[in-house]
């Protein structure tokens, strides 16, 4: 079974006020999610999907019912569903109004509250195997200095500024960007390398960091902005330390 935890993201990081933390409400909820998957009931659990439904790079994300129905035999395999039978309370996580399906047997494969699911971190053969033919496609046209990617982690675009942050062969990650315009095929302007740190937020996700000499590029989930998307990334440049700089980042996979 592969569940890729790269992309416990803004969605489990969003701010629930409502929702309850009884790890036995948590069970109820986990195991009629569980139910629908075992019994193929795609359009009944659709309803119970909080979209859009984020799926790991290059792969669209699932924008709504009619598009998670039609994923659905992606999305969950036999493999998954051979583990459905173990889960029990104890495979649930409750944390920050939020439940996470962790136990001995689960590995946070879904993440949910009381309205639904929030995000899906398990990954079939067949997504897997859609994801490389996604990158097989992106490798031969994207500019050769850049063809080494082992996998994709987010694309990213502004009004002035399309980027991508890549894992490299050797696990580096590495931020790529281009001015308006300019297709991926160029050679980049900006090329840099650097880390994913973990936030100290509970639950935890992912950020970027890469420095280009006294300047600091930070790609970040965490933000406040009224008019943004769930799944908008903020680009902060620092100079010596100081925020010189935020620009808004939209998903452009």
């Amino acid at each position: 079974m592969k569940t890729k935890v790269t992309f416990i993201i803004a969605i489990i990081a969003y701010s629930f006020t409502s929702f309850s933390q009884n790890p036995k409400e948590g069970y109820v909820i986990g195991k009629r999610i569980l139910d629908l998957i075992n019994q193929n009931k795609a359009t009944e659990l659709a309803a119970l999907v909080n979209y859009p439904l984020q799926r790991p790079s290059p792969i669209p994300d699932l924008q709504n019912e009619k598009e998670f129905v039609a994923y659905f035999p992606t999305l969950f395999d036999a493999k998954f569903k051979k583990i459905i039978p173990k889960f029990s309370q104890k495979e649930v996580m409750a944390r920050n109004g939020m439940f996470g399906m962790v136990g001995e047997v689960f590995t946070g494969e879904i993440w949910y509250d009381d309205s639904g699911i929030y995000s899906v971190n398990y990954n079939s053969d067949r997504e897997m195997a859609l994801e490389k033919a996604l990158n097989d496609k992106t490798k031969a046209m994207i500019h050769p200095s850049l063809k080494d990617f082992e996998s994709n982690i987010v694309m990213l675009k502004s009004k002035n500024l399309e980027l991508r942050i890549d894992y490299t062969k050797d696990a580096k990650c590495r931020y790529a960007s281009w001015s308006k315009g300019k297709p991926l095929s160029q050679k980049p302007d900006l090329v840099l390398f650097g880390n994913q740190e973990i936030s100290d937020a509970h639950p935890p996700f992912p950020f970027y960091v890469f420095k280009n000499k006294n300047w600091k590029y930070i790609v970040t989930e965490e933000f406040e902005c009224e008019d943004c998307d769930i799944l908008d990334r903020m680009l902060i440049l620092e100079e010596n330390g100081v925020e010189k700089s935020r620009i808004l980042m939209r998903i452009s996979k």
